[in-house]
């Protein structure tokens, strides 16, 4: 019974050294993600918005 305790004490710190990992992966990836499409996505918004203000009559 001692040994199922020693096995399974060690993995205390586990889930939250994963979702720290999980947590900076997301992060790297959505960096990534906005320096790869932040130009096409800045292009978008503003078309949007113009086309917006167009409807709008501004």
């Amino acid at each position: 019974m001692n040994t199922v305790r020693r096995v399974h004490d060690g993995d205390a710190g586990q889930g939250l050294v994963e979702y720290g990992l999980m947590t900076a992966l997301t992060s790297a990836l959505t960096l990534l993600w906005l320096v790869v499409f932040g130009g096409t996505l800045s292009d978008a918004l503003t078309a949007i918005g113009q086309a917006i203000d167009q409807a709008a009559g501004g």
